[in-house]
């Protein structure tokens, strides 16, 4: 996601934008539904609290938004989901192996891609 606009979302009145303009600017959801259009396009919305506002139901918000919680929080997110027409995908718990194998390969110094 390396230089994709996106926005964090604790809840609506705690969120941080990060694009070409805003580096990690701490905001909320009202600056975000109030962005220019061609600013929302491109941006993905990382959150995972419950959508309730209603704001969040329109359909002309051309965002990405990347819902990532329990089973309640998807279930208080269920008009937004049927409103907007949004995919959904499962995914298990991760094993030990893999929580293990995430926190080694967090801790390793940034690779640099091959320019040859």
């Amino acid at each position: 996601m390396a230089g994709q606009p996106t926005a964090f979302r604790n809840n609506d009145s705690d969120c941080y934008l990060f694009d070409s303009i805003c580096h990690g600017h701490e905001t909320d959801a009202n600056f975000l539904f109030h962005l220019p259009e061609n600013r929302k396009k491109t941006l993905w919305i990382l959150t995972d609290e419950a959508l309730v506002d209603a704001r969040w139901k329109k359909k002309n918000h051309d965002w990405f938004v990347v819902l990532a919680a329990s089973p309640a929080k998807l279930e208080a997110s269920k008009q937004w989901k049927k409103d907007r027409n949004a995919g959904v995908r499962y995914m298990t718990n991760w094993g030990w192996d893999e929580i293990v194998a995430a926190f080694w390969y967090q801790s390793l110094p940034p690779t640099h891609k091959d320019t040859s």
